[in-house]
C-alpha cells in the first residue's frame, strides 16, 4: 500500500505512507522542506555620532553609564511602535519592522520611531 506522491528524496522510489526508511536504498525518510517566507521588513539604524569623542571626554565607565541608557530609551520607543529590536552594537542599535509579526504599516511605523527617538533626544539636550 503506498502513498500518491510520497517519494524517496534520495532515489525517487515511491514510499509507503508509515515508511521511516526507503525500502530501495535506506535512505530515511524526512518531511519535504518548509518553503521560505518572505516577508517585507523596514530596518532601522541609529548610532551615537562621535561617540569616541565622547568616550575621550568622559572616560569608558561614564560612557557605558550613558549607552546604557540611551540604548534602553531607544529599545522602549521601538516596542512602542510594534518593532523588534534586532541587535546592539557598540554605540547603536538595530531594529526591524515587520518581522517576525508582519504589519502592514512597518514602514510608517519605523519613522515614527525614528521621529520619537529624536524628539525625545532634542528635549534632553
Amino acid at each position: 500500500m503506498t502513498a500518491a506522491g510520497l517519494l524517496c528524496g534520495s532515489c525517487g522510489a515511491q514510499l509507503s505512507a508509515k515508511a521511516k526508511f526507503c525500502s530501495e536504498c535506506g535512505a530515511p525518510v524526512t518531511s519535504a522542506p518548509k518553503p521560505a517566507e518572505y516577508k517585507q521588513v523596514t530596518v532601522l539604524f541609529a548610532d551615537v555620532v562621535h561617540s569616541m569623542d565622547i568616550a575621550a571626554a568622559v572616560g569608558a565607565e561614564r560612557l557605558r553609564e550613558i549607552m546604557t541608557e540611551l540604548v534602553s530609551r531607544c529599545a522602549s520607543v521601538v516596542q512602542r511602535y510594534g518593532g523588534t529590536v534586532d541587535k546592539f552594537t557598540g554605540d547603536g542599535i538595530m531594529a526591524v519592522f515587520g518581522a517576525p509579526v508582519a504589519l502592514e504599516d512597518h514602514a510608517f511605523r519605523a519613522c515614527l520611531a525614528a521621529l520619537a527617538k529624536l524628539k525625545r533626544r532634542s528635549r534632553e539636550c
